[in-house]
């Protein structure tokens, strides 16, 4: 027996009409939902066998209360179950994991289109039916596990010192999730919007800097890449998120010479080992977490380079720093080389590298009475050394090749970053 009204909207059957219903949410441009088998899954939907018939069906609709967003909203439509003979409502409420009207209805176009391209399908229920069993079905994930999922992938390649950074991110997500009741969700209906949204939430509500926003967004665009090449997810809902402009650096800035005069005349006299370690970091323009695993064989005097292993440079990749003249005399002058140690800056007794802080620390102490800002440290040698190579006239390819970027652009926002974006060379163009 097949029924042939169902309350106020007509009963569908494929064999005989079109589907036309009248819809109160707009369905001119919204993308079909990510993934079907999420929606058959839930609601127990099967596919037509080759030579059977398509059942009836009720179309999916929304039912908004009124807009009353304190009540629970829903998404129902009936479909076929062939055990019971007749239509059967289904219901879903996972609409109520938005907060606003806007968003649920957004959402709601969505699955309600999903739904209804299946119906028309034939998709129904008949739970003797046989499972195909030769596609492995794909796992469904909430956007709470996904997130934890990818971590645990990105782990073994993700250094010590950024994996704090990237759990950093994480519970900033999960906790703007939480609070928007959308970490249960399943991660596929996670849109470029609600991306946008997180982006908003850290820039306005949280009122971090730009280049924070900017680090977070980039760190969770590899969490969902990880999610895409595994197929749990079609698309990166944060791969097209714009970077905010950031403003100049004002950490680690650049010491004048003033400054650079002072500090030698202290440190050379009470600490030449902390002098030598800052002359790699200024000259080579190495970071100082690179400085002390820097080893004995890495360094080639006769070449005059430093090669950087990937497993201590920041940007993973091998790859050499040319060994200014000036400093290679000061190394060859050094004892430095006349000893046993595998690491150029060794703790005392163990065969390692000198512990993170220990350099900072000292350095810190030294430089106490010069009564510096937080934002001068052991960095700052670093972006010293680029501003005097950058006023003396070195050109951009040359700091480029030294710094290890990748191309002159990263360069070039480098420079901008420690505000030298003035290019010098125009004023050299000759008088007609």
């Amino acid at each position: 027996m097949v029924p042939g009204v169902v309350g106020s909207t007509p009963i569908i059957h494929p064999n005989y009409s079109q589907l036309s219903h009248n819809q109160k949410v707009n369905f001119a441009h919204t993308p079909f939902a990510p993934r079907f088998g999420t929606t058959c899954a839930k609601f127990n939907l099967t596919e037509l066998n080759p030579n059977e018939e398509k059942y009836p069906f009720k179309p999916a609709r929304l039912n908004d209360c009124d807009g009353d967003l304190l009540k629970r909203w829903y998404i129902e439509f009936y479909v076929w179950d062939v055990q019971k003979d007749s239509l059967v409502r289904q219901r879903t409420y996972d609409v109520n994991h938005y907060t606003t009207s806007q968003e649920r209805i957004r959402y709601a176009n969505r699955m309600i289109r999903e739904i209804n391209e299946l119906l028309e399908e034939g998709y129904h229920i008949d739970v003797d039916k046989p499972i195909e069993t030769g596609e492995e079905e794909r796992k469904s994930f909430t956007l709470a596990e996904a997130i934890q999922y990818a971590l645990k992938v990105k782990r073994p390649s993700i250094r010590e010192t950024s994996y704090a950074s990237y759990k950093s991110t994480i519970k900033k997500f999960l906790e703007w999730a939480k609070d928007n009741r959308i970490a249960t969700m399943d991660v596929a209906y996670f849109d470029k919007l609600r991306a946008i949204y997180f982006d908003d939430y850290l820039l306005v509500h949280c009122s971090y800097s730009a280049r924070t926003v900017n680090g977070d967004i980039s760190y969770l665009k590899s969490f969902f890449q990880v999610l895409v090449d595994r197929e749990i997810i079609t698309n990166n809902p944060f791969q097209k998120i714009k970077k905010h402009k950031e403003a100049s650096s004002r950490r680690n800035l650049a010491f004048n010479e003033n400054q650079i005069r002072k500090i030698k005349r202290i440190i050379e006299i009470k600490d030449m080992q902390l002098w030598l370690f800052i002359q790699f970091i200024y000259y080579c323009y190495l970071r100082p977490n690179e400085v002390r695993q820097l080893k004995f064989r890495h360094i080639q005097l006769g070449k005059r380079q430093i090669f950087m292993p990937g497993h201590i440079s920041k940007n993973g990749r091998d790859g050499y720093v040319t060994i200014p003249e000036t400093f290679s005399r000061e190394l060859e002058k050094s004892r430095i080389f006349n000893t046993h140690n595998d690491y150029v800056f060794q703790r005392k007794n163990e065969v390692k590298p000198v512990s993170k802080n220990v350099m900072g620390g000292r350095y810190r102490k030294l430089v106490k009475d010069l009564k510096l800002s937080k934002d001068y440290t052991l960095y700052s040698w670093k972006h010293s050394g680029v501003v005097a190579a950058y006023n003396a006239g070195v050109d951009i390819k040359t700091i480029q090749k030294q710094c290890r970027h990748q191309s002159l652009e990263q360069t070039d926002i480098y420079l901008k970053s420690i505000g030298l974006d003035e290019n010098k060379a125009v004023n050299k163009i000759p008088e007609l």
